[in-house]
């Protein structure tokens, strides 16, 4: 190859520095400076190194810097930990504020942050505390107060962190409210079921809206701290909680957090919440000092928290128990739901009020009322349910649970698809609950055994009732915890720890067990009625009938319990004998004006009302018969009472089934049974229907 006569020429002299060479002497000469006293060993230096500046990335090579420009930024580790950012310029170079500013701007986004910012020349040299802005002294021992600095780096970075929250989650950002609104998104979506299915708490298309959530949303924008929806299982309390999240989806107001009950407390939910999402390393008390000084702010919506299903002793209860004591403003409030908010209210020896309940309203949420059974009823007819006319007047069809349970089957089945089809309801709730229930749960072997086993106790319980648990019996059903066997003692532990069940002890002082799945429940009572009901019959048919009449008068649905027992050991046997409907038949419904008594019954809101009747006179009292105000006139028509419907109802039922005697199908059943019953003289009614 030949070679240019450039090639051949001397070559001009390189550069006695190289730049990384310069930059390598101006830093070590400035650390000395720096931290005279500190071996240089035990300063490691990094010159390249990344940050994040909102949402891009940037990365910094302090040679190149230097090369380009006579000015790099290094970062100083001490040992393995952060001490310092370097800005290094050229003796050419002044230093300005502006140097400085650069510096604390890279070391505010570097985690954990150095705790000084390092500014120099050459010729001046200027150190300043990340943490708080000022110039930096060393008291003549370098070595010492860097000692100092990095034992105080815990404390530095919780500094750090509550930076990082006041200016990310500040009101001024609105960071915080999207988040809120999308983790409430996702839980409803976890909640929520596709048509047909029944293992969680929502059906999609279902939302039957609530005057409770009205009320829940006034009480909260009142200014009340806590908010306590109580209710019966299923009763439609986490619903409310779903309707007042979507109600508020886009409020300038309110911002709705929901979370469950269970699992972690408060301050730590919140924690993982804002750490998942942040990808910050939040503890419970960040999350806790953000809720109180979040709650005395001035501008932004109010934080809402809506927890489902809170229970006493979990750590959820314990958590807002002491954000009460914390003291918060009216920019954050509660809305919480539980079975019986009097475990929240009041202590463990059931009289001193909680900080929860001095600081707490209670919504209670009961059956549908007739406009909301209406809209109820609208809801339903857009997803191909409809009912006969009257049905808005039936109680049973006014339990949320109930439409619940008949529209999950009713989805299920094929026909729910063909566009010509549409579910027609009869005016009264019948069999078909307990046929959609049999097909919601049929694979729920485990929840429908310790079911089974619920509903023998609760038949084989003749024990005496309080006049508040009697009342109680009619409208839901309830375990006395003095009836179960040791058998039912060990399914209730098994069917708590999953939420199947709940214990408390009642108004009237016993112990009870209620199911919170009441139509796998309603199955079970029906198919342990028609296994006593065959172990009777085969004794003698009649008696049977007669303990069906009676034993079933006290429960809920017990109508429609009652005929499904016939139903299913006819179906296992084959059929059944006439002489349990003579039984039946044998129990008369009765009329009767109400005497010199005291009579218990139930107020609109569940609670319990005792009226002393004497003459022509009823007074208010309590449950021994000790009067308060004055007398109400009764008039000469006095109210009369009802007794022994639940037989004849049971043959209602049974009489929506064709029956016809075996062998001569022209002997039909049930048109005879029609016949009799029809001959009432006043309309058969449960004890819940009155």
């Amino acid at each position: 190859m030949s070679r240019t006569k450039q090639d051949q020429q001397p070559q001009t002299p390189a550069s006695p520095v190289r730049p990384e060479a310069e930059l390598e002497s101006r830093l070590a000469a400035a650390l000395s400076a720096a931290f005279p006293n500190i071996p240089r060993e035990q300063l490691v230096e990094q010159r390249r190194f990344t940050v994040r500046l909102g949402h891009e990335t940037h990365e910094f090579d302090s040679a190149a810097q230097w090369k380009k420009s006579g000015r790099a930024d290094v970062i100083i580790f001490h040992g393995e930990r952060p001490l310092a950012v370097v800005e290094l310029k050229r003796e050419d170079l002044e230093l300005t504020h502006a140097d400085y500013e650069q510096a604390q701007s890279y070391a505010n986004q570097l985690t954990p942050r150095p705790p000084l910012v390092l500014v120099t020349n050459g010729r001046d040299t200027r150190i300043y505390d990340a943490d708080t802005g000022q110039l930096w002294s060393d008291e003549q021992d370098a070595a010492k107060a860097v000692a100092r600095l990095l034992a105080n780096a815990a404390k530095l970075a919780a500094a750090d962190m509550r930076w990082a929250t006041e200016a990310l989650m500040g009101r001024e950002t609105g960071v915080w409210v999207p988040i809120v609104r999308s983790a409430t998104a996702r839980l409803l979506a976890e909640m929520t079921d596709p048509p047909g299915q029944s293992d969680r708490a929502f059906a999609e298309p279902l939302l039957f809206p609530r005057l409770s959530t009205l009320a829940a949303i006034k009480s909260a924008q009142a200014g009340t701290t806590y908010t306590i929806v109580e209710g019966a299982a299923q009763s439609g309390k986490s619903s409310c909680l779903r309707e007042l999240a979507l109600r508020t989806q886009d409020s300038e107001d309110l911002a709705v957090l929901m979370l469950r009950g269970s699992g972690a407390g408060l301050f730590q939910s919140m924690a993982n919440l804002f750490a998942i999402e942040l990808e910050w390393n939040l503890t419970a008390n960040d999350a806790r000092q953000w809720l109180r000084r979040m709650s005395t702010g001035l501008a932004g919506p109010a934080l809402l928290l809506a927890i489902d299903d809170i229970e006493p002793g979990t750590p959820m209860a314990a958590d807002l128990e002491e954000l009460a004591s914390l003291r918060p403003g009216n920019k954050l409030n509660v809305i919480l739901t539980t079975d019986r908010a009097e475990r929240l209210v009041k202590g463990s020896n059931g009289r001193t009020q909680t900080a929860v309940g001095a600081r707490a309203q209670i919504i209670e949420i009961g059956p549908l009322g007739l406009e909301e059974f209406r809209k109820a009823q609208q809801t339903l007819a857009n997803n191909k349910v409809h009912f006969q006319q009257g049905a808005e007047y039936a109680e049973d069809y006014r339990a949320p649970w109930v439409l619940r349970t008949i529209y999950d089957a009713a989805a299920r089945n094929s026909r729910h698809q063909d566009p010509n089809s549409v579910l027609l309801l009869p005016p009264a709730l019948g069999l078909e609950l307990v046929d959609a229930a049999r097909q919601n749960y049929a694979n729920q072997a485990d929840l429908l055994r310790g079911y089974r086993v619920l509903a023998r106790c609760t038949l084989d319980d003749e024990g005496a009732r309080s006049a508040e648990l009697a009342l109680a019996a009619a409208n839901g059903f309830v375990v006395r915890q003095d009836a179960l066997s040791d058998e039912a003692r060990l399914a209730v532990a098994e069917l708590k720890s999953t939420g199947a069940v709940r214990t408390y002890r009642h108004a009237g002082g016993e112990d009870i067990v209620v199911p919170t799945i009441p139509a796998a429940f309603i199955s079970e009572l029906a198919d342990a009625a028609g296994d006593e009901l065959a172990r009777r019959a085969a004794v003698d048919p009649q008696e049977a009938g007669t303990w069906l009449g009676h034993r079933l008068a006290a429960i809920y649905l017990g109508d429609v319990i009652g005929a499904q027992a016939i139903r299913s050991m006819a179906e296992r046997v084959g059929g059944f004998s006439s002489g349990i409907i003579d039984g039946l038949l044998a129990i008369e419904p009765t009329e009767e004006p109400i005497g010199n008594a005291l009579v218990a019954m139930a107020a609109p809101d569940g609670r319990l009302i005792h009226l002393k009747i004497e003459g022509e006179k009823a007074w208010l009292s309590n449950r021994h018969g000790d009067v308060t105000g004055e007398g109400v006139d009764l008039g000469a028509e006095r109210p009369q009472t009802y007794g022994n419907t639940s037989a004849w109802m049971i043959l209602g039922q049974l009489a929506r089934l064709p029956t016809a005697k075996v062998g001569d199908d022209n002997q039909r059943m049930d048109a005879w049974i029609l016949l009799n019953i029809g001959q009432c003289p006043f309309p058969l009614l449960r004890a819940n229907e009155v």
